[in-house]
């Protein structure tokens, strides 16, 4: 059985902030990605080829970025922000519903081998795989286009480890 992707509605967008982290008030430098400037996320994404549709989160009013790779629709958060402004970091997630087969053993399997990408059981059933960046001083064009390629390459092998370990009938 396929996992169905569920649409994201920030479930890790309710855990606490870590204390000591700050938003990026600095200007965005010309060329760079900053977190602080959703515009230039936005136009990183599309130049490397994909769709980026700019929103905010329901739950913080934050930047939100809707895309799509390897097969999958997923978000992009903003974090440490200062009023829904000056944002310090992403978050790239993709979350699936429950499927009888999402249990914390599944996910320290798929984290004991990954590095970039981490994945979490919810409470209700629900999974999401998630990559965090942090933009603060910004990212130059290389850099970011990296981040998004490993981010690409987590979602196919996350394709692959779900068909390795496929979920139990309800």
């Amino acid at each position: 059985m396929m996992r169905k992707i569920i649409a994201v509605a920030g479930l890790w967008m309710a855990a606490p902030a870590t204390p000591g982290l700050a938003a990026d008030t600095g200007a965005c430098g010309a060329g760079l990605i900053c977190a602080s400037d959703p515009q230039t996320v936005v136009q990183a994404l599309q130049a490397a080829g994909y769709k980026a549709l700019l929103g905010k989160s329901k739950q913080t009013g934050n930047p939100k970025i809707e895309s799509a790779a390897s097969g999958y629709d997923y978000s992009i958060f903003f974090y440490e922000c200062e009023q829904t402004r000056h944002c310090g970091s992403l978050q790239f997630q993709v979350s699936f519903e429950d499927d009888g087969g999402n249990t914390p053993e599944l996910a320290n399997k798929w984290n004991k081998d990954k590095r970039f990408a981490q994945m979490s059981v919810w409470d209700d059933g629900s999974l999401a795989v998630a990559y965090d960046v942090t933009t603060v001083g910004g990212l130059n064009q290389k850099n970011f286009a990296d981040v998004i390629d490993w981010w690409t390459v987590m979602l196919g092998e996350a394709s692959k480890f779900f068909k390795e370990n496929p979920a139990t009938t309800k």
